[in-house]
């Protein structure tokens, strides 16, 4: 069996585990182990599965979607991961860095007295300059008209940590399609790795509504690189101001950002929901 403990962000939620306890259980597939802990039917159920790593005696987060792929970051796993950092005593300090695949990144949590747990995470520099990332000859990937299911649509792309895909529409309810979500994600003419892709509704400067469809998760309840990529490419095209709220369908992320060439912070809650033990399928 392998012990686990399960976390949400925003109703983003994670299975975390230790890599000692999966190599102690002889489960050398991180892949197939996620998308079967995932499974909300026969799983535990969750977005995402976080494994803890140490990297040069610092912990490392890895992150796998519930189909099993591997990404490079998650903005509400990354929350929840401080969050089980501090509950099981592997930092004591309030502020401390968790490395990431794209590198580096610095965190101050707070714990309120009813247990309300918050974290602020900084978020690293946006990478506007995507031609090397994506399919595409152009420098910088911004209002980009492309045509999706007959469909044209204006895109803007930028890497927040991961790929992410944003949309600007005056009403959310009309970008409600899975068909055309999925479309996007998969458009690998542009995006050869696939894309997360963010509806938006720009309310006022202070103020944005999202919905994320997450690469290999589909439709979730949070997105916190999302949230951030797409504050970021809305205070760049001029539309909001330097600090936003960002509205997601299970709650609200704060974005602060100064600028393309600046680093980005996100902060928002953590919850734990659950710890136990994971029956292994042999």
């Amino acid at each position: 069996m392998v012990k686990f403990e399960k976390y949400q962000g925003l109703g983003n939620d994670f299975i975390i585990v230790s890599e000692r306890e999966l190599i102690d259980k002889g489960i050398p597939d991180y892949n197939e182990f996620a998308e079967l802990v995932c499974d909300r039917h026969f799983g535990i159920g969750a977005d995402g599965l976080l494994i803890l790593k140490y990297v040069a005696n610092m912990p490392f987060m890895f992150y796998y979607n519930s189909d099993g792929s591997q990404a490079p970051m998650c903005g509400n796993g990354i929350r929840c991961f401080a969050h089980y950092i501090k509950n099981n005593k592997i930092e004591e300090k309030d502020t401390f860095t968790v490395k990431v695949v794209p590198g580096d990144l610095t965190i101050e949590t707070h714990q309120e007295e009813d247990g309300e747990f918050w974290a602020k995470v900084n978020m690293g520099k946006p990478i506007f300059n995507v031609n090397k990332i994506i399919n595409s000859n152009k420098e910088e990937l911004i209002k980009e008209k492309i045509v999706v299911n007959n469909q044209e649509v204006e895109i803007s792309y930028i890497f927040m940590g991961t790929d992410h895909a944003v949309i600007f529409v005056d009403n959310l309810s009309n970008m409600n399609i899975p068909e055309l979500r999925s479309a996007i994600e998969n458009y690998t003419e542009i995006f050869p790795k696939k894309t997360n892709v963010n509806f938006a509704h720009v309310k006022d400067r202070n103020n944005i509504e999202i919905i994320t469809w997450e690469r290999g998760a589909g439709l979730t309840l949070a997105c916190g690189t999302g949230a951030t990529a797409t504050a970021v490419i809305a205070n760049y095209l001029g539309m909001v101001d330097n600090k936003v709220n960002v509205k997601v369908p299970g709650g609200m992320l704060v974005i602060d950002v100064d600028g393309k060439d600046s680093e980005a912070f996100m902060t928002g809650p953590s919850e734990k929901i659950a710890e136990g033990y994971y029956v292994v399928k042999r």
